[in-house]
């Protein structure tokens, strides 16, 4: 017999064999002193762990903040601010924001490198996101190497608290305020009768900080009120910082700013302020200004301003601007009141008085000044608010009309759903009533209906595959309109692109877009942001449905890290998907103007120096049309290459309302004037562009019975009091050789094909001179 033994635990555990009788496996034999040991041991380890975990804390998103000053508008870029606090380690990875797109399925923004989060300090992440729901849920993500470190999800709501952020704004317009007082902004409703749905909101911040570091977080926002009555809230900017870089490209993109300069204009205004590049023109000095009818009859109100209140008397602190740029639309003998001018495709609407002090902020008819300075449109009726209720389309705004059109495809028929409602019940009939009378009174064996129900089910679910490939085919497809503005005075180019991709199958894509010059060269420097497109509305599919949307597909697409790309959108098999662009580039392209305004008539010359022809031109200059070049005949005009159109007595001029809206004067017994319908099923692009272009200087919302609230910095309506004259033209069909606009790539290849259907407007603005007037729009 042989016999060893392994000691453990001071050899209280015994490993013995027995007898080489045959292999047998060892057996423990525990010693129960061991046992006790050990069981103490396990305990110990056990009630060391919550310590241990409490020493391996891990970081947590201790804020969200949605918007500018929390408010944000649903289906546009805006900024949201995350606030991470470090735990017990030092953690480097990216942040991740996930909301869900106007079709509700997840899109993903994250920062473009990783961020450092140091222990117990506090790290502040700024990302911009596209939401496209009005009632939905955001989620924030802490990712190290792969590893969700920390999550946070909150949820739209009426209120704000620390797991809700407030819903995002859809019709309504939103004006930014900044400042310490308020300025009689929120009376405006209550005094212009706006309803509900159309309403103005204000969001008002006393931290410039808080403003958007690029300009397209600006995107929601449809005008900036800046207060300088304490311009130490403006010392945190630098003339090169990026805050102010993006306020100014947004203005330039098409924004609106109002800048109110009054008492503080000595350092508002110096040649080293940030503000100052904003500044209309160069200070002279301050002046005590004690006559104020100007404002009073710029803002059409009965109410005088007041020259004292409670024994205190009222002195209008106003800055002398000389050598003023832009259109002066109030003065005070030699001093301008109120100065509009443009600036890119944007305007600037400066006002030399402070409106958050006295006498201004007493005056009961402040928030008519202020309605006046916002150009905001007329109110609409009761009878236009009924006639928009009973749309029949499944849109009630004009990008809406756009998006159906862009979804008509060429060889892709779309089945009614009355016919589809039919199939339905034919296919309930056949498998029910059918398929029993069928083995009752014919085969007479009920037991078959195990053969013929699955020999139904087949046959018309091939036949309906049959059909809807019939009627849709295989091919991909894609309609798109593209939009270019040109601002020859700087040579600032802004295109904007919409387009809808028809999928046969079930794919995922990467797109983004490569911007076009009207010569159709590239810049090196142009900059592009390319992203889904919302339905505005509660019907299906729209960004505030009344009931919930389906997805079929739960897993989240990324943009690229600078937003101008999709990774991985997906298109199911036979549907499509709407997608917008924006770009941005500089350029010598454009026709050459020689423009003059003497007594409210343009005189001059336009020459097409471009290598392609411009089609169906009209010339848009304050409320006049002037139609250009060579008529064609069916309302097509061209200014051939070349070409030089002179604006004179033999120029067809017509209210641009007019032109636009088919108006034409009846005369017979009594006189009247008729106008052509707005035709709210066109699938035209050009035609709805059009519309879009000049929305608010026709009173769209009166002709049309339609909103223009989701893709406003179309209309260039208001840039038109600047003083500029805008050339409206079209380009000719797209083809392989010529390419206008910008062009869809997939993997960063071009995706469009030569059936694909892509039209391209652009409009040019030009400076005018004023042959009577010294002042001059440059």
């Amino acid at each position: 017999m042989i016999s060893f033994k392994l000691s453990v635990f001071s050899n209280q555990f015994s490993l013995l064999r027995p007898p080489a009788s045959g292999l047998q496996p060892f057996v423990f034999i525990p010693h129960p002193s061991s046992l006790i040991l050990f069981i103490i041991a396990v305990l110990v380890s056990l009630l060391a762990a919550p310590a241990f975990a409490e020493s391996v804390k891990p970081p947590e998103i201790v804020g969200v903040r949605v918007g500018i000053a929390d408010r944000s508008k649903v289906g546009l870029w805006t900024p949201v601010e995350i606030t991470l606090l470090g735990g017990s380690e030092q953690l480097s990875g990216i942040v991740t924001v996930t909301v869900p797109d106007g079709d509700g399925i997840p899109s993903r923004v994250l920062t473009p490198s990783n961020k450092q989060v140091l222990p117990g300090r506090q790290t502040t992440v700024l990302l911009y996101v596209r939401i496209g729901h009005v009632m939905c849920e955001l989620k924030v993500e802490f990712v190290v190497e792969g590893r969700v470190v920390a999550r946070k999800i909150m949820e739209s709501s009426l209120g704000l608290d620390q797991d809700h952020f407030i819903e995002p704004l859809e019709s309504q317009s939103l004006v930014v305020s900044v400042g310490p007082n308020a300025l009689g902004i929120e009376d405006i409703p209550r005094i212009k009768e706006m309803d509900n749905e159309h309403r103005l909101v204000v969001a008002r911040l006393n931290d410039i900080g808080q403003l958007p570091t690029y300009w397209y977080g600006y995107e929601g926002v449809d005008a900036l009120i800046l207060s300088t009555s304490q311009p130490e809230l403006y010392r945190k900017l630098t003339p090169e910082g990026a805050r102010l870089d993006a306020l100014d490209q947004w203005i330039r993109m098409g924004g609106r700013m109002v800048l109110c300069v009054g008492s503080q204009a000595d350092e508002v205004l110096a040649k080293d302020s940030a503000l100052s590049r904003f500044a209309p023109g160069r200070l002279e000095k301050i002046v005590s200004l004690r006559q104020t009818a100007a404002l009073e009859m710029y803002s059409g109100g009965p109410v005088a301003v007041p020259q004292s209140q409670g024994g205190e008397k009222f002195t209008l602190q106003s800055p002398k601007l000389v050598d003023v740029q832009g259109i002066i639309e109030a003065r005070e003998a030699d001093l301008p009141l109120i100065i509009r001018t443009p600036r890119g495709l944007g305007q600037i609407i400066f006002v030399a008085a402070d409106l958050d002090r006295g006498p201004l902020s007493k005056w009961a008819d402040r928030p008519l000044l202020l309605a006046k300075l916002l150009d905001l449109p007329a109110v609409r009726t009761e009878e236009q608010t009924a006639n928009a209720a009973l749309m029949y389309n499944r849109y009630n705004d004009l990008s809406g009309q756009l998006r159906s059109a862009l979804d008509e495809f060429t060889g892709v028929q779309i089945i009614p759903f009355s016919f589809v409602a039919l199939m339905i019940i034919f296919y309930i009939l056949l498998i029910g009533p059918g398929d029993y009378f069928f083995l009752r009174k014919i085969v007479r064996r009920m037991e078959w209906t195990w053969l013929t129900f699955p020999i139904i089910v087949l046959a018309v679910s091939g036949a309906a595959y049959m059909l809807a490939y019939y009627l849709k085919g295989d091919q991909l497809r894609i309609n798109q309109a593209d939009l270019v503005d040109v601002d020859a005075a700087s040579g600032f180019v802004r295109g904007t692109t919409w387009l809808d991709i028809f999928s046969p199958r079930m794919e995922s894509f990467n797109l983004s877009l490569q911007p076009q010059l009207p010569d159709g060269k590239t810049d090196a420097n142009a900059q592009s942001w390319f992203a889904w497109l919302g339905l505005q509305g509660g019907a299906l599919g729209g960004m505030n449905p009344r009931g919930a949307n389906p997805t079929l597909w739960p897993e989240h697409y990324n943009f690229t890290p600078s937003l101008s790309g999709l990774q991985g959108v997906p298109i199911q098999v036979w549907s499509t998907k709407s997608f917008t662009g924006r770009w941005s580039a500089s350029t010598t392209a454009f026709p050459h103007a020689e423009l003059t305004d003497e007594e409210q008539s343009l005189s001059g010359s336009i020459t097409n120096t471009l290598d392609f022809p411009l089609h169906k031109c009209v010339l848009v200059y304050d409320r006049w049309a002037y139609e250009l070049g060579t008529d064609h005949g069916n309302a097509m005009r061209t200014l051939a290459p070349g070409e030089t159109a002179i604006l004179d007595q033999n120029v067809k001029r017509s209210e641009l309302k007019t032109l636009l809206t088919g108006k034409k004067a009846i005369f017979g017994e009594k006189f009247s004037q008729e106008i052509t319908p707005y035709d709210q099923s066109s699938t035209d692009a050009s035609y709805i562009l059009r519309i879009m272009m000049f929305y608010n200087n026709i009173d769209g919302q009166s002709y049309t019975k339609m909103d223009n609230g989701y893709q406003t910095f179309v209309d260039l309506s208001d840039l038109l009091k600047t003083g500029r004259a805008i050339l409206v033209a079209e380009s000719p069909n797209q083809s392989r050789e010529t390419n206008h606009g910008a062009a869809l790539l997939r993997d960063g290849k071009p995706l469009t094909g030569p059936t694909d259907k892509h039209i391209t407007l652009y409009r040019f603005v030009f400076p005018v001179k004023h042959a009577i007037s010294s002042a001059e729009t440059p």
